[in-house]
């Protein structure tokens, strides 16, 4: 008993209910992404080079989300909150729009 002190206990089931939807071994919003990105990639050039293409990111796709979960989320929020400044360049490099 002395051994378990400053030990969390998980409930399998909390984990279950708090993991984000998965499809095929990823979630919706990566296999969302990964097939319109693909779908674009066959409309334009007509190629069969799909499926190694998407078998290989799916792949990559599994082996993140294992790791954690919320991969994507994670993703766009940091997208949401570094590109809010549409000309960051012209500012080096900061987020805002005033001149000093």
């Amino acid at each position: 008993m002395a051994t378990d002190v400053g030990r969390i206990e998980t409930d399998m089931l909390f984990l279950a209910l708090t993991r984000p939807a998965i499809v095929l071994g990823v979630t919706y919003s990566w296999f969302l992404v990964e097939g319109m990105g693909w779908l674009l990639y066959f409309i334009n050039t007509s190629s069969f080079y799909v499926v190694p293409g998407a078998a290989a990111t799916h792949l990559i796709g599994i082996l993140i989300i294992a790791k954690e979960p919320r991969f994507m989320e994670i993703v766009k929020i940091w997208l949401l909150t570094t590109t809010r400044c549409l000309n960051k360049r012209y500012y080096k490099g900061t987020s805002s729009y005033d001149l000093y």
